[in-house]
């Protein structure tokens, strides 16, 4: 692995225009399996209440995880890292951020599907299989 990228967490309901070209480019370069939703649809997704909850560095946007809430939880998909970042610890920082904001907070986290290769690695952190969604609940 390559140098470590430190990360901050931040939760963005209304993204400057940097941001937007931030988040253009993980979505083009990781539409496949990362972050699905293009441009109009994140729009739409934070207009009915929910947030990206960004990795930065240098203040820009390296890393996102959609989060929509979902009850009491907050219900996370769409994850995806530039590419130019990845396999630096972006998403590894980015989950612990989001994990201790969870507690604080006390709100669970859930994910629904998450990609098959991704699943062990969500169980080492804590989350629990439970009816075909992964939950980490640590209240």
């Amino acid at each position: 692995m390559e140098s470590t990228v430190p990360v901050y967490l931040e939760c963005i309901q209304s993204p400057t225009d940097a941001d937007w070209q931030d988040l253009q480019k993980i979505h083009e370069e990781t539409a496949a399996d990362g972050l699905t939703k293009n441009m109009n649809e994140l729009h739409n997704f934070l207009s009915r209440g929910g947030e990206i909850l960004a990795g930065r560095f240098n203040d820009r946007i390296v890393g996102a995880i959609l989060a929509a809430p979902c009850g009491s939880s907050l219900a996370l998909s769409d994850a995806g890292v530039r590419r130019i970042t990845q396999r630096r610890g972006v998403m590894h920082q980015l989950m612990q951020r989001i994990q201790r904001r969870a507690e604080e907070l006390k709100q669970p986290l859930l994910i629904e599907k998450p990609p098959a290769e991704i699943q062990p690695a969500l169980l080492k952190r804590g989350f629990q299989l439970i009816d075909n969604v992964f939950v980490y609940n640590k209240v």
